[in-house]
Parts: C-alpha cells; structure tokens; sequence
C-alpha cells in the first residue's frame, strides 16, 4: 500500500537555543521555516512546557504576513487544533511559517513550580521546548491547482478575492 498524500510536516521549533529566563512574564522566542513543497496543514498543536501560555503561527508569502493562528497553552491540557477541510491553510511552497511562543515564568503562572528556575532545553517537564506539531499534506503542483480549484469554488471566491491562509486562493493558477 503506497498513501495518496505524505502527512509528514516541516520540522519547526527552538532547540538547543532556548533560554526560558527565569522569573519574567511575555518572553517571546521565535522560529521559521521554509516550505519546500505546496502545503496543506491539517491541524496545528503547540508543544511547550509548564511555562509555556501560548503560541501563534504566522504566514509569510508574496510580502503579505497572515496570522493563521494563535493558542492559549496549558501544560497539563494540551490540545490539538484540527482545521475545517475548507479552511485548512493552503499555502504554496516558498511560504515562511514564522513561529512565536510565549513564557511566563512568574509566579502567576500556576504551572511554573519555582519562579526562580532559569530552563533550557529538555525533554522533561521542567526543562523547555517550543514546538509546532503540525501533520500536513504535501501536493504536487497539479494537486494544489485542484485544492485551490475547490476552496475557490466552495467559498464562491471571485478572481482577486483573498482568503486568509490560501494567498492564491484568489487568482488562477
């Protein structure tokens, strides 16, 4: 059996450069990635640690930046954001995803244990990570020309309409 479409998605998220200062409110870090291939993301789960509060995911196409998402995140209910079939990104290759996590480390986030605790990264619970687990289908030209066929019919889009999360969902290609 050979799968129609590779759920594989693109590798994105801080690692060996993390440094979670300890008590401090709205630290950002950010991460970007190159689309090599027409893409269609499925669904979108932020992976942090205690610290962690949220995560936004920002495409970056044609010198237009949409925000696709953005993510409250809790440590101990972590949650998988499955997208509509007719709202999921369609975002042709060459799109930048720019990544921004955000930590609070103060004592009013109830996950964090001791405020004090400068974190790196790790694979346990009170060390860090900021993570995008995002299975997606990769498409051929001739398959992203038929998705963008559909959502532009679904959505009753004319010719230079846009569409948040498909930027060429408005012209013909």
């Amino acid at each position: 059996y050979e799968p129609e479409y590779s759920r594989r998605g693109p590798r994105t998220g801080n690692g060996v450069d993390i440094d979670v200062l300890p008590n401090k409110a709205n630290q950002e870090f950010h991460n970007y990635v190159v689309l090599q291939e027409h893409t269609k993301i499925i669904a979108f789960e932020p992976h942090l640690h205690a610290p962690g509060v949220r995560m936004c995911m920002e495409a970056i196409w044609g010198g237009r930046a949409e925000t696709l998402t953005c993510a409250g995140y809790d440590h101990n209910w972590v949650k998988v954001y499955n997208y509509d079939e007719d709202y999921a990104p369609l975002l042709p290759r060459g799109t930048l995803l720019h990544i921004t996590a955000y930590f609070d480390t103060t004592s009013d986030n109830p996950n964090v244990v001791d405020p004090r605790n400068w974190q790196g990264l790790g694979h346990r619970s009170i060390d860090n990570m900021a993570l995008v687990l995002m299975p997606v289908i990769t498409l051929s030209d001739e398959e992203f020309a038929e998705e963008i066929a559909l959502r532009r019919e679904r959505h009753g889009l004319a010719e230079g309409e846009a569409m948040l999360g498909c930027p060429l969902c408005g012209f013909t290609t």
